[in-house]
């Protein structure tokens, strides 16, 4: 199947030789520098050389020339890209953008301009396995040809989201959804009769690209939602009264069999191309965990986990689908807060700060629905997560310095789950002429960096993304999300502050103040230990753990989340404080000690007073 797959590249794209030759260029590192020794997602496949990657299209394809070829701007951009390393770069692949003009046909048939026949004949249907022939869009092919070769370069690899069922393929009473001004018909599902359409398709991308660098195939987007994996009209797709759920068991198991079967079919496009262990497939997932609280007339929302806990067992009768877990997990202005996902809350939702609630459910499935080990070699890519969409918009969550250090939050809590293979959040860079959706700047990069890039650094996006970098991350002690965050640093180590005793009488001391430590667990976001001693009087020594909420250590940028504060009264027995006293706190690490800022700090039978001059 390689060799045919090559045959085919060959047969279709001699362009595609001059295109390389036109583009290759030195970028200072390479995927084989990088990965002297690389883990595998699959038996032919290496983890991406960073966590951090990027979803960044809109420039790029704008950055083009009118045949698809690069331009003066665009070489600059990927030389600016160079530097951040980055690991997946992820594209919107919409079926749609492809295939639009004519449907398909069971013989050759005449393409319109502008499109490609493939297959050119009957032999080529049969040998690289296509049910029909159609007629793709060549300025669609010609620009992913010269962005995945820019991508490859720089040792990325690259994810495809597979969706957007072209209008003839797609029943006509299918109703979408309004998402701001528009209405949204790009997640009404193929119909039966087209689900062959839809394979086609999928080959089509990998044998194209998947030699190459198209490593990632994110089936259809957050399918537990009925706006953006549209099963209408032949089942409900709105919430009803009180924001009811609607459907039947029957109904429901319906939409999460159409579900599974797009994840089938794109896994047998991948199989049937001899490339079954070097390309992932991972299905689509927003943070609802449990079915949100809607209003009458939402689109119907089942809740993930529902969702999931139907189609693992669907999946499963396949027998030939292994797949991943792509999750978007927005959050409310903070990649650490977890109060959603705390106990007793509900409807449940994830963050970057509880990714680990979904690792643990997928090992579950492992065991229950799959019968194997988690350990076990084989249960590897079930278990893998890609936080393949999340973002931050201006201005509804947040100005840019708090974008650029959310940024470096993701990526600590994202490196502290090995089970994380790539991020890449919505979107790398603004569009220059404004919101992208919704009346919403998603763009990271503000627009008035230019396309090429050459004035970002400065900015706390740009500069945040170049932080995560594996040149930077964890290796030095001067990038951006270090030296204004604390965060990926070299050298690790942690800070605090004794604040002013409070005496409440001659009997009663009470000790608070903060303390945090990067090199905690969950990306600095755990508690730390702080022990709590006395000089002067005979009060025992207390180790607590400092996780108190203080939300003004978020505010102030000290931490990066509230639950790191420590407060605890001492009672002196009697006769109580006659005599001058001292206390001192110190944070716990391991077997070292680091005394807080302002300790120690005294006090007599008066009251707290400053400490006499060492």
């Amino acid at each position: 199947c390689i060799c045919t797959i090559i045959a085919i590249k060959m047969a279709w794209s001699l362009r595609v030789t001059v295109l390389v030759a036109a583009v290759v260029r030195a970028t200072g590192s390479s995927a084989s520098s990088i990965h002297s020794a690389p883990k595998l997602l699959l038996p032919g496949l290496p983890w991406p050389q960073a966590l951090q990657g990027h979803d960044d299209e809109n420039w790029p394809m704008s950055l083009t020339n009118s045949d698809g070829g690069p331009t003066p701007g665009l070489l600059a951009r990927y030389d600016a890209l160079a530097p951040m390393q980055p690991g997946i770069r992820r594209y919107n692949m919409f079926w749609s953008s492809f295939e639009n003009k004519v449907p398909s046909a069971v013989g050759p048939l005449e393409c319109p301009a502008g499109t490609t026949l493939l297959p050119a004949t009957e032999p080529e249907r049969k040998a690289f396995g296509y049910h029909r022939f159609h007629c793709y869009s060549s300025s669609q092919t010609a620009l992913f040809d010269t962005l995945f070769e820019l991508d490859r370069q720089l040792g990325a690899q690259n994810a495809a989201i597979i969706y957007g069922t072209p209008d003839f393929y797609r029943h006509p009473n299918c109703t979408g959804f309004k998402f701001g001004p528009d209405t949204i018909k790009s997640g009404c599902a193929p119909v039966d009769e087209h689900m062959d359409d839809f394979e086609d398709y999928v080959r089509f991308l990998v044998q194209r690209w998947s030699l190459a660098s198209l490593k990632h195939m994110i089936v259809w987007n957050e399918v537990a939602s009925a706006g953006w994996m549209d099963m209408s009209p032949f089942i409900p797709n709105r919430a009803g009264p009180s924001g009811s759920f609607t459907l039947t068991d029957a109904q429901f198991d319906v939409w999460v069999t159409k579900y599974a079967e797009l994840v089938q079919r794109v896994s047998n496009a991948v199989a049937s191309s001899g490339l079954a262990d070097g390309v992932m497939v991972w299905t689509s997932n927003d943070r609802l965990w449990e079915r949100p609280i809607q209003r009458e007339g939402d689109p119907l929302h089942t809740g993930v986990k529902p969702f999931q806990d139907r189609l693992w067992p669907m999946l499963a009768k396949f027998g030939n689908v292994t797949f991943g877990t792509a999750v978007h997990p927005y959050d409310s202005g903070n990649p650490f807060d977890d109060t959603e996902f705390a106990p007793g809350h509900h409807p449940q939702a994830y963050t970057f700060a509880t990714l680990s609630h979904v690792v643990d459910y997928l090992t579950q499935q492992v065991k229950d629905v799959l019968g194997l080990d988690p350990a076990d070699p084989r249960a590897q890519p079930y278990q893998l997560l890609f936080a393949s969409e999340q973002g931050w918009p201006y201005p509804a969550c947040c100005v840019n310095k708090i974008r650029g250090r959310n940024i470096c939050y993701a990526q600590a809590l994202s490196a502290a789950l090995p089970r994380v293979v790539g991020v890449t959040h919505n979107f790398f860079h603004d569009n220059a002429h404004g919101s992208e959706q919704g009346g919403q700047d998603y763009g990271l990069i503000p627009g008035n960096v230019s396309g090429n890039l050459s004035n970002g650094v400065g900015h706390p996006t740009f500069d945040a993304y170049t932080s995560t970098a594996p040149r930077n991350w964890d290796l030095t002690d001067g990038h951006y999300c270090c030296t204004n965050w604390r965060m990926g640093c070299k050298t690790k180590n942690g800070t605090g502050t004794l604040d002013p005793l409070m005496q409440d009488s001659q009997t009663r001391i009470t000790v608070h103040g903060w303390a945090w430590d990067e090199r905690s667990a969950r990306g600095g976001g755990a508690p730390v230990q702080v022990r709590i001693s006395f000089t002067g009087i005979a009060v025992p020594s207390r180790t607590v753990f400092a996780n108190i909420t203080r939300q003004d250590l978020v505010d102030a940028g000290v931490a990066p989340n509230p639950a790191h504060g420590f407060l605890e009264s001492f009672d002196v027995a009697p006769p109580g404080v006659t005599g001058p006293y001292s206390v001192s706190v110190v944070w716990v690490w391991n077997t070292t000690t680091t005394e807080l800022a302002s300790s120690p700090r005294c006090g007599d039978s008066s009251g707290p007073c400053d400490c006499p001059p060492l």
